[in-house]
């Protein structure tokens, strides 16, 4: 179990933030804060107070990715490799698969706010939010290739669907580091902002969002991402029924009075 100094939890004004702060190893993953951060996507998915949800690390970097000592050197003894996982549930599901799911059926928009490094672990956890807002000074590295290893937590789903396969090859194959404004050119990013804003853009971000009908954001967000996968009449099929619960909800009813009142809507995810 992580210590609960290395996965920071927080929520304000229904934004909840999620902190790797091991910033001693540069928020690198143990399979311990893996395991913290799905628990805490599972409290936010049941949370209806937390509307949005933010990811970042401590100063310094975002996530250099798996940490070398806990994750990597114990799977190397006398030469042979030995698996770290120890139980059948541990053998079944590990964090590489479990992870991604989480963050998928969180429901919440997510907002990865990238303050430094992204490297491989760390990379995929970026690339596994909806917004990726960068610090002019982040880098990004798909650095799996440097230990002769294939990319893991949902990279070689997500980045190609992001940037291109060409450019997700480039990426894997040249593990060269992809700056900021880089990062940006070839959408790798959303947005780019000075660092020292780089807070101040994310919640504003999240709290535009936070203000919206949390009913139809989330089906909104859940269509968006089915749509990587669907046919159009599936697709069709699922918009008929997300616009049916929107039908039903206050929100909805809330929305229309506003806009015959000519006033701002007041929306209570409901």
């Amino acid at each position: 179990m992580a210590s609960e100094q290395e996965v920071l939890f927080s929520v304000k004004d229904h934004v909840g933030t999620i902190t790797i702060n091991r910033p001693e190893k540069r928020n690198a993953l143990t399979t311990a804060v893996m395991e913290e951060m799905r628990r805490l996507l599972g409290v936010v998915k049941r949370d209806d107070d937390v509307k949005v949800l933010v990811i970042t690390g401590s100063p310094g970097a975002f996530c250099s990715g798996s940490d070398v000592e806990k994750r990597l050197l114990p799977r190397m003894k006398e030469g042979h490799y030995t698996p770290l996982e120890e139980t059948r549930a541990d053998l079944l599901e590990p964090a590489m698969l479990y992870l991604p799911t989480a963050f998928y059926d969180v429901g919440k928009p997510t907002i990865a706010a990238i303050n430094g490094v992204a490297a491989g672990g760390g990379l995929s956890l970026a690339l596994l939010c909806d917004f990726r807002i960068a610090s002019d000074r982040a880098r990004f590295i798909a650095s799996w290739a440097n230990v002769g290893l294939t990319p893991d937590i949902a990279a070689t789903f997500t980045l190609p669907r992001i940037i291109g396969a060409d450019r997700a090859l480039k990426m894997f194959y040249g593990r060269e580091t992809v700056d900021a404004s880089e990062a940006e050119r070839i959408h790798l990013v959303t947005a780019v902002v000075p660092h020292d804003d780089l807070m101040k853009a994310v919640l504003d971000l999240a709290t535009t969002i936070a203000s919206g009908p949390s009913v139809a954001l989330e089906l909104t967000r859940e269509a968006v991402h089915r749509s990587l996968l669907s046919d159009l009449q599936s697709q069709l099929y699922f918009e008929n029924y997300a616009q049916g619960v929107c039908f039903m909800s206050q929100d909805f009813q809330e929305g229309v009075k506003a806009f015959l009142e000519k006033r701002r809507p007041v929306y209570r995810g409901r």
